[in-house]
């Protein structure tokens, strides 16, 4: 069968992008060989893609790698998929949410650790990257488009008003790279904002010590709910011991607001409440 554009498949098969599910399809096949060329991948490579869509993207994907499997939650769209690309033997699509996904039961007869692609809803984009890093041993690298606010979040350092959570939990156990950002226009439909490509090495060792990754978690949540307040105040609910002042231990300063704390501080602020447990 003949590969057709993504505008091409929609028209002949009357897409209609579904907006409460982030459907926008990337067209711009430059852009397309720019996040692919990001990933820097080898033949003898498989990669996880989330999002299929029309499965054009997919499709060039394919090309350079040993086997890709490729993600749909919308039954249209992996029907399309399937139907266009069926004799692509290296691709296959599997209808599912992969916030749903049992990926050590996805992966298991897969060529480990994965690469990662895909254009990520933005409405779930947070879920969809703290389940990678929940299961960062099964991938080496992603290359991922998000909302360009959501990007700059993820890169930021401390001190900017884009620096948070998000910022923190990930930096912690992966190294975050802003590649270059993609027009409205390299979409259809075009979405009403501006969105960016980042890449995202997960680490093979630890970054850093930390003892209770859920508990860091905790801590650095519990940091950012109040974040207009000073650090002492914002983890007063967590020092149930008031005569603990862990400042001092941990070299950090009181009247620090929770953006001014480094993913390190973080680190040792929340081993050592860890270890008064």
């Amino acid at each position: 069968m003949k590969n057709l554009t993504v505008i091409q498949l929609v028209k002949k098969y009357g897409v209609r992008p579904k907006k409460p599910l982030g459907q926008n399809f990337l067209m711009d096949q430059n852009l397309m060989d720019k996040l692919i060329d990001a990933l820097e991948l080898y033949p003898d490579e498989d990669v996880l893609e989330i999002g299929s869509g029309l499965g054009v993207f997919s499709k060039r994907v394919a090309a350079q790698a040993q086997r890709v499997v490729a993600i749909e939650k919308d039954k249209r769209l992996f029907e399309i998929a399937s139907e266009q690309f069926e004799d692509q033997k290296n691709l296959k699509f599997v209808r599912d949410d992969f916030l749903k996904l049992d990926l050590h039961a996805l992966t298991k007869k897969l060529e480990l650790p994965l690469k990662v692609i895909g254009n990520i809803p933005y409405y779930i984009s947070s879920p969809i990257l703290f389940k990678l890093l929940d299961n960062k041993s099964l991938f080496d690298v992603a290359v991922l488009t998000v909302q360009k606010e959501v990007a700059k979040r993820i890169v930021a350092e401390p001190g900017s008003k884009d620096y948070g959570i998000l910022s923190i939990l990930i930096q912690a156990q992966a190294e975050a790279e802003l590649l270059f950002d993609l027009e409205a226009g390299a979409f259809y439909p075009p979405p009403e904002i501006t969105s960016s490509a980042i890449k995202i090495t997960f680490a093979k060792r630890p970054l850093y010590p930390l003892h209770d990754f859920p508990f860091f978690k905790k801590v650095v949540k519990t940091a950012f709910n109040q974040r207009r307040k000073t650090i002492k105040n914002t983890l007063k609910i967590l020092l149930k011991n008031n005569k603990i002042k862990p400042w001092e231990v941990c070299g950090i300063d009181p009247e620090s607001r929770p953006e001014q704390l480094s993913v390190a501080q973080y680190v040792t602020l929340a081993n050592f409440l860890h270890s008064l447990l």
